[in-house]
């Protein structure tokens, strides 16, 4: 149920006009994984106090991750998956 919910709002990103999301970035941990999205170099130089925030990480368990996967391949939405060991 949550992967579906995650899939409505990176869907959803990807539609908006103000912002470009370029693919998804999951950290995947021991036990959890963390998606991040990633954008088109958006930043301008303009008006230092109307920064853009981008959408927060969302984190959930491996199960998720799995079913979420799946449907990102149906919908052809690009993403990474890293495991960074560290120290």
């Amino acid at each position: 149920m949550k992967d579906r919910r995650i899939l409505e709002a990176v869907l959803l990103e990807r539609e908006r006009q103000d912002r470009s999301m370029v693919m998804l970035e999951f950290n995947i941990h021991s036990d959890m994984v963390v998606m991040s999205y990633i954008y088109d170099d958006h930043d301008n130089g303009g008006d230092v106090h109307r920064k853009r925030h981008d959408r927060d990480p969302e984190i959930f368990d491996r199960h998720t991750f799995e079913a979420l996967k799946q449907k990102l391949g149906e919908h052809c939405i690009p993403y990474r998956e890293r495991r960074d060991a560290f120290i």
